[in-house]
């Protein structure tokens, strides 16, 4: 099935996959050869990042910003690969959380405040909960980053390879799940951890709620209309 040309009707749709691809890749890296999968794992987020930014269709000024970071992302990344240390690491997380936040605000506005609510903003409600869940996997990543030990059931090399494991642990905590196989065991992983959890809880009862009663005022105002 040909894909359709990118609009407002299935923006999200686009986001919706690029995330999906970064996750994925992460996933499959560490069952790829050494060294290839993380470089895969690399390309494919500097690519999907481009598609999810594409996707947001920020104005021109935003737009000029984002791609620059991409671009330091990408940079960053090679130099990285070459001269590996912790400080250029650093600087590669926080241009993850800075464009997974950014993303965030943009897209909650477009769901919130733009048009009427359709499937194509269900599905934009979804990419958001995923951009919660990278987030806090970067703010994970970059505690363990100053601190290894702070976690039970995480032995990190270095970031990309963790990427994959502390996206699980992001996940499971954010859904509240706990499945006990990966704790904290310092005190801001705890606070990270139970903030998360605080995050996703208040995302289902008040951001779905309210998507919901957005969509039943435009029906109701359509009857009326």
């Amino acid at each position: 099935m040909a894909l359709h040309r990118l609009s407002e009707r299935n923006n999200f749709l686009y986001l919706l996959g690029a995330l999906t691809a970064l996750l994925f890749s992460s996933a499959i890296a560490d069952d790829l050869p050494e060294g290839i999968g993380e470089d895969l794992f690399s390309i494919i987020s500097v690519v999907m990042l481009i598609v999810g930014i594409r996707s947001l269709r920020p104005d021109l000024a935003m737009k000029r910003i984002v791609y620059t970071m991409v671009g330091v992302l990408g940079l960053l990344t090679l130099i990285w690969r070459l001269y590996p240390s912790q400080w250029s690491a650093l600087l590669i997380l926080l241009v993850f959380l800075l464009i997974f936040v950014g993303a965030f605000k943009l897209s909650m506005h477009r769901i919130l405040f733009e048009g009427r609510v359709d499937g194509n903003k269900i599905i934009g409600s979804l990419s958001l909960y995923l951009l919660l869940g990278l987030i806090w996997t970067v703010l994970y990543l970059i505690l363990l980053l100053f601190d290894p030990g702070s976690f039970n059931g995480i032995e990190i090399t270095e970031w990309r390879t963790a990427f994959s494991r502390v996206a699980y642990y992001s996940f499971v905590t954010l859904t509240t799940l706990g499945y006990g196989d990966i704790s904290p065991r310092t005190h801001i992983g705890e606070f990270l951890a139970y903030m998360e959890a605080v995050v996703g809880v208040f995302y289902m009862a008040i951001f779905v709620s309210s998507l919901i009663n957005l969509r039943g005022n435009a029906r109701d105002d359509g009857l009326e209309g």
